[in-house]
């Protein structure tokens, strides 16, 4: 199994596709089993070829809808090992998702140069951040401009949501 982390889909608002359009994409692409996670474009399925499916959703996303963007996909062992290292952070914590080539590029802890966030764990797809203020959320657009890849985030309570859906 493995997890899927839609850039900018949300299901149910203009532009985005319906969870079921979703799901019916992952079922055409030779995905078992998809299932959505909350509205914010996290899917769980199941593949032999992964990123293949991913491609293909993708393709089949942007032809039919108004959605064309990034799926950074994660194997489920992964999240399942990640939800369990939640727990060693803070509150105001998110994780940033993205297909990086190379290590994360700065000494960890690492603090972005304006504030708000520190990044406190990462590596070539994934970055854990820690927000100055409750119920705001700064890692993508400070990663994407660190990185020069795009970036999605989640909260810490929706990949412990993902967890508690693989378990």
């Amino acid at each position: 199994r493995h997890v899927a982390f839609f850039r900018n889909l949300n299901l149910g608002q203009r532009g985005s596709p319906s969870r079921q359009q979703l799901l019916d994409a992952f079922t055409e692409a030779g995905a078992v089993g998809a299932s959505s996670v909350r509205s914010n474009g996290t899917v769980v399925f199941s593949s032999s070829a992964p990123a293949r499916t991913r491609n293909h959703v993708c393709a089949l996303l942007i032809a039919r809808t108004d959605w064309c963007d990034v799926a950074p996909v994660c194997p489920a062992r992964w999240v399942l090992d990640l939800a369990d290292r939640l727990a060693d952070f803070e509150g105001n914590a998110e994780v940033a998702f993205f297909d990086g080539r190379h290590d994360f590029p700065e000494p960890l802890p690492w603090r972005s140069e304006e504030g708000r966030l520190t990044v406190l764990a990462a590596d070539r797809r994934h970055a854990v951040a820690v927000n100055d203020e409750p119920r705001t959320s700064y890692a993508t657009p400070v990663l994407e401009r660190l990185l020069g890849l795009r970036v999605t985030s989640r909260g810490a309570a929706t990949v412990l949501a993902v967890a508690a859906r693989l378990r």
